[in-house]
């Protein structure tokens, strides 16, 4: 005879209640009985299910005992349940095979791989196992999908997006520096050109004049103006090349400012002269309104290079217009600090270049359609001895024209 149980789905155990031992009588006949047990034996019946069984003899009768296993719900319950447990499910797909007969494929688990993954080893055979006895014949096969990221993966990829972007960085960093060295280059062949100019126009003219003057072909009524020419030249010169001279001076750190402690009225008294010359020769009007008791410490000499440049550059920007005045104000500040202004009534200065003035060599016009005379140093200068001498430079538009302050601490 044969016993044989079949399991499914659907099937349910019933629980047995295990009922109280009876008391053991005082005297206990036992009975023996001989049993032989074969090992357990897995195979597949033709409708696909599995079964495991095995022969046992007992008091020479054969039994058999086994179970029928429905295929996909082992494989699916409990092979690929076990598989999408494990870290292969994250690299490899899983087959299931009963005796080199492919039964199910399962995938594993999505995971993100390296980029750098070869895609040569998709396919390729990762692992292979038979389960233990007396499932032997049901043979796992793990084929590679993907290689996992490892454990330093997240920070080899930071460091790699912090090496781009410190790349990146440099690359930009190298252009807009070789931008910048180019636009120096050209500023420096415009201040060149612009020297070469500014020294050989006068230069021409000087000759020109004293030769007439030499050789007596000047009449009288001329001689006069052709000598305010050579002078108003040569005091243009003598700005050009101390200018010159002294932003050099000032590159190499060879001058240091001598500080001297003096009064606003000393000040103006010492460079009204020259400033006044300067204006009246160009044809304007100098308005110095400087009625304060207020002391500073500057260099005097550079504070006259100073205010010198800023009337040159007002009476050079408002030549052709019709009201040729240039202001030279003085006041102090509600915090004390003095502020000395010059103001002309120009055209005024483009918004987008009122941060550019300053810079050396910088110059509003083309060097070579350009309506003023100039180098592209006067203002670079009166800003580096401002600042040399603890002061501060400012400019702003008024209607019309221009006003450059410069403010310097009172002291006293």
């Amino acid at each position: 005879s044969a016993e044989l149980t079949t399991l499914t789905d659907s099937d349910e155990v019933e629980a047995i209640p295990i009922q109280p031992m009876a008391p053991m009588p005082a005297q206990l006949k036992i009975h023996t009985f001989e049993s032989e047990v074969d090992p357990f034996i897995f195979s597949q019946l033709d409708s696909g299910h599995f079964v495991l069984f095995r022969k046992v003899w007992r008091e020479e009768q054969r039994l058999i005992q086994g179970i029928l296993i429905e295929q996909q719900v082992f494989i699916r319950g409990v092979v690929n349940k076990a598989f999408q447990q494990t870290s292969l499910s994250q690299m490899s797909n899983l087959l299931a095979v009963y005796q080199g007969n492919v039964l199910s494929a399962f995938t594993g688990k999505t995971s993100r791989g390296y980029l750098s993954t070869p895609r040569e080893l998709k396919g390729e055979l990762l692992y292979q196992s038979k389960l233990n006895e007396p499932l032997g014949e049901l043979e796992l096969l793990f084929i590679i999908n993907r290689l996992p990221t490892g454990a330093g993966a997240q920070v080899i990829g930071l460091i790699a997006i912090v090496l781009i972007m410190i790349l990146c960085g440099g690359f930009l960093w190298m252009y807009r520096l070789g931008i910048k060295q180019i636009e120096l280059v050209r500023q420096q062949q415009d201040f060149v050109s612009a020297v070469s100019h500014e020294l050989k126009t006068p230069l021409t003219s000087i000759r020109m004049y004293g030769e007439m003057l030499r050789e007596g072909w000047a009449t009288e009524d001329k001689k006069q103006s052709y000598y305010d020419y050579i002078f108003d030249e040569s005091e243009r010169l003598s700005r050009l090349i101390n200018n010159v001279l002294q932003l050099a001076r000032m590159t190499r750190n060879e001058q240091q400012a001598d500080f001297r402690q003096l009064s606003v009225k000393q000040l103006m008294d010492e460079i009204r002269s020259r400033i006044s010359t300067q204006a009246e020769r160009a044809g304007f009007k100098l308005s110095m309104g400087c009625d304060i008791d207020a002391t500073v410490k500057v260099d005097p000499d550079w504070f006259t290079q100073i205010v010198i440049n800023l009337i040159d550059n007002a009476i050079k920007f408002s030549a052709n217009t019709d009201k040729k005045e240039v202001d030279l104000i003085c006041k102090q500040l509600h915090d004390g600090r003095v502020q000395f202004s010059v103001r002309d009534y120009g055209p005024g200065i483009d918004k987008q270049q009122m941060k550019k003035i300053f810079k050396l060599f910088f110059r509003s016009e083309n060097e070579l359609t350009r309506e003023t005379v100039g180098t592209g140093i006067g203002l670079a200068l009166v800003h580096q001895m401002t600042v040399a001498m603890s002061g501060q430079v400012d400019v702003i538009n008024c209607a019309p024209g221009a006003e450059f302050s410069i403010i310097f601490p009172q002291t006293g």
